[in-house]
């Protein structure tokens, strides 16, 4: 068992706190506890870039395989469920369609003309409420 009086802050989040609006949290955890036990996930939280690539980068250390993570259970083994090898070869067929080069030639041209179709519905008074009014719609166009 962790004790709380190590991770004040991560101790400190109820569920509330990560479901409407969890950014100010975050931000919280990420400015003065980057590295937490939340009780309420019963389970370890990283909000740091450099650190959440140091874990993903390390899988002697770390490891995806968690009782509580119930993909595997659901939809069987996936990248998503596995470590080392057995991920390298789900993760394999992926690579070369999300490099950014293959995303940038494939959605460009479309995410530019939503992009600019979004930003002529915007007020022409130039208020506006972005998230809502434009990155909302544009990452879900």
């Amino acid at each position: 068992m962790v004790e709380r009086s190590a991770f004040p802050l991560g101790a400190s989040v109820g569920l509330a706190d990560l479901e409407s609006d969890p950014h100010p949290t975050l931000a919280r955890l990420r400015a003065g506890e980057p590295v937490s036990w939340l009780p309420v996930l019963d389970g370890w939280l990283v909000t740091r870039y450099d650190l959440c690539l140091e874990v993903m980068r390390d899988p002697d250390t770390y490891t995806v395989d968690d009782p509580r993570f119930s993909t595997a259970r659901v939809i069987g083994p996936s990248m998503l469920s596995l470590d080392g090898p057995a991920h390298a070869r789900h993760r394999e067929p992926f690579v070369a369609p999300f490099r950014a080069g293959a995303v940038r030639e494939r959605f460009a041209s479309a995410t530019q003309h939503e992009a600019d179709r979004l930003i002529d519905e915007l007020s022409p008074g130039g208020g506006a409420e972005l998230r809502r009014a434009f990155a909302g719609p544009l990452a879900a166009a």
